[in-house]
C-alpha cells in the first residue's frame, strides 16, 4: 500500500476497476476516505455495535462507488462527491433497516421477545462456531487462501473476490479447491463441526 501513497485518486480507481493491485489500491482509497466514512457514520449512529456494522456497509459502498464511477465524467462530478453520495445512500438504507427492526421489536409481545432472545442465543452460538472455524482455518490456509475463504464466507462471488484481491478468477477457483480439500482433511475443523 505504501507504494500507492502518492498515487492520484483517478489512478487508484483505475487500478481497482482493472483488478490490478486492487486490494492495495482499495486500502489506500479507504485510508483517504476514512474521515468521510467516520463523519457519515457518526451522523447516523451512536451505538458502537451498530456503528461498526455501518462502517462495513460504508466501505462496501466506497468499493462499489470506485467500480461504478465513470472516469470519463471526472471533470463534471468528482469522485469525492460521488463516493459521498453513495456512502450516504447506503447508510440511509442501513439506518432505515435498523429503525424498522427496532420498531418491530418494540411491537412484539413478551412471548415474541423471549422467542427473539432464544433466536439471538442461536445467533451467538453460530457466531462462536464461525469464529472457531475461522481460527482453525487460519492455521491451515495460506494468507491468500484464507482471504478467499473469508470473502466466500461473506457471500462474495468468485469474480468479486478476484477483483478485491487483485487476482484472476481462475486463481480464486483453484484456491477454493485447495481450501475445500484442506478443510475436509483437517481434524480440528472436523472436530469443531461434529461437536455442534
Amino acid at each position: 500500500m505504501d507504494k500507492l501513497k502518492g498515487t492520484d485518486t483517478v489512478r487508484l480507481i483505475q487500478l481497482i476497476k482493472d483488478g490490478e493491485n486492487s486490494s492495495d489500491a482499495f486500502a489506500e482509497l479507504m485510508s483517504r476516505y476514512e474521515p468521510l466514512i467516520e463523519a457519515r457514520v457518526s451522523a447516523f449512529f451512536d451505538s458502537a455495535a451498530i456503528a461498526d456494522e455501518a462502517r462495513q456497509e460504508a466501505s462496501i459502498a466506497l468499493h462499489n462507488a470506485a467500480i461504478s464511477y465513470d472516469l470519463g465524467k471526472s471533470d463534471v462530478v468528482t469522485f469525492g462527491l460521488y463516493a459521498g453520495i453513495c456512502i450516504s445512500n447506503k447508510l440511509k438504507t442501513f439506518y432505515k433497516t435498523k429503525v424498522k427492526e427496532s420498531e418491530l421489536f418494540d411491537r412484539f409481545s413478551e412471548a415474541e421477545r423471549i422467542a427473539c432472545s432464544a433466536n439471538l442465543e442461536s445467533k451467538i452460538a453460530a457466531n462462536d462456531l464461525c469464529s472457531r472455524v475461522m481460527h482453525a482455518a487460519k492455521q491451515v490456509l495460506s494468507d491468500f487462501e484464507f482471504s478467499v475463504f473469508k470473502l466466500s464466507f461473506e457471500q462474495y462471488s468468485t469474480k468479486d473476490i478476484a477483483a478485491i484481491l487483485g487476482k484472476t478468477p481462475k486463481s480464486v477457483d483453484n484456491a477454493k479447491n485447495r481450501i475445500s480439500r484442506r478443510l475436509r482433511e483437517n481434524d480440528d475443523i472436523r472436530f469443531i463441526l461434529t461437536d455442534v
